[in-house]
Parts: C-alpha cells; structure tokens; sequence
C-alpha cells in the first residue's frame, strides 16, 4: 500500500491506523440484568434462560455456552453494568 500511497493511487489517509469498532453492550446488559435479579444464578441456568428468551450468542449461534456468559459477566463488570 505504501507504494500506491507513494505514486498517487491512493490517498495517505489509508496507512492511518484503524480506530476501535462500537462495542455493543446489549448482550452483557441482558447478562448482568439477570445475575442481578438472582445472584445465586449459575452460569447453565443463564444459558438455559438466554436460550428460552431466543438470544443468539456473539457468534450467531442459537445454543449458549457457560464460558460465553463468563465472558459477557466479565465484560459487564468491567463496564460497570454489574458489581
């Protein structure tokens, strides 16, 4: 690409870095609402639920794993929507 930049192909701004993508914050929002309402709650029991409500995982996918909600409660708590 620098070599395109360099003979005038393209513009100088496509070597800049790249900025951060939107994170959405609805899937760890719908996590952390339900741990909050039963802190007792085990991670299967917030996949089964999760399941019932026809929520898709990150990836698409229609069954839920124990380490994906892990990961959404980690992120939760890190942002600050559970504590």
């Amino acid at each position: 690409m620098k070599t395109y930049v360099r003979d005038g192909f393209l513009p100088p701004e496509v070597l800049d870095r790249a900025g951060r993508r939107e994170i959405d914050d609805r899937l760890p929002a719908i996590v952390a609402g339900i741990k909050g309402a039963d802190p007792e709650i085990t991670l299967q029991a917030i996949c089964d639920r999760l399941e019932a409500m026809r929520e898709r995982t990150p990836r698409g996918r229609t069954s839920w794993q124990p380490s994906s909600v892990k990961m959404l409660l980690e992120r939760a708590e890190r942002t600050g929507l559970l504590k």
